[in-house]
């Protein structure tokens, strides 16, 4: 007589019971909290929107922001934090003459890869409604004006001329943005001799 076959259980896998999705990283939740406020301003930065967005809880936004109002004072913050650096790390050229680092400046602006205008004009688009900001913004445009005015101190100007001259080259491109001007990478390129000229009242 056959014997029946032996039906073997399958061991139980180990660690899947009730196993929890870890949480994001709180540089996930403040990157897509910059790219809310591009997209939509402060009324893009909510946090059911932003777990929406990441496909996670609101209970995954929790594990690092108090409540709404700590993540935007982080993700100011992290303004502050990553613009600015950018204008000082090109005054910190080592090596380099007064021309160089106005060259670098003017292509951190016109090639857009460090630097991101959308996330500059969100930034101002929320200060225009908060005091708080406004005065943020006042002082990181006075950091940036500071290290323009070094740079044309060491291209050949004094005093309040390079105050002014970084001025004029610093209002000149925020408005730029500010206005949406749309050229193309090679148009804007074309232009830079001229600018250069005026600017800094040398050909090269």
């Amino acid at each position: 007589m056959t014997q029946p076959p032996v039906t073997r259980k399958k061991p139980a896998r180990r660690g899947t019971r009730s196993r929890k999705k870890p949480p994001l990283g709180r540089e996930i939740w403040l990157d897509v909290a910059r790219q809310a406020l591009i997209d939509e301003g402060t009324a893009g930065v909510e946090i059911n929107k932003l777990a929406k967005r990441l496909g996670s809880s609101r209970g995954g936004f929790y594990w690092f922001f108090k409540d709404r109002a700590q993540l935007l004072q982080e993700l100011l913050e992290y303004w502050v934090r990553t613009s600015t650096v950018l204008f000082e790390r090109v005054l910190q050229m080592p090596g380099r003459s007064g021309m160089d680092k106005y060259i670098a400046m003017t292509d951190l602006w016109v090639d857009e890869t460090e630097y991101d205008p959308k996330w500059d004009g969100a930034i101002r688009d929320w200060a225009r409604t908060s005091p708080a900001v406004r005065r943020v913004v006042q002082a990181v445009d006075q950091k940036r004006i500071a290290v323009l005015e070094q740079i044309f101190i060491e291209i050949g100007s004094a005093g309040m001329e390079a105050h002014i001259r970084a001025r004029v080259m610093y209002y000149h491109q925020v408005g730029y943005y500010a206005m949406g001007v749309q050229e193309s990478r090679k148009e804007r390129r074309a232009l830079i001799p001229y600018y250069r000229k005026v600017l800094t009242g040398r050909e090269n």
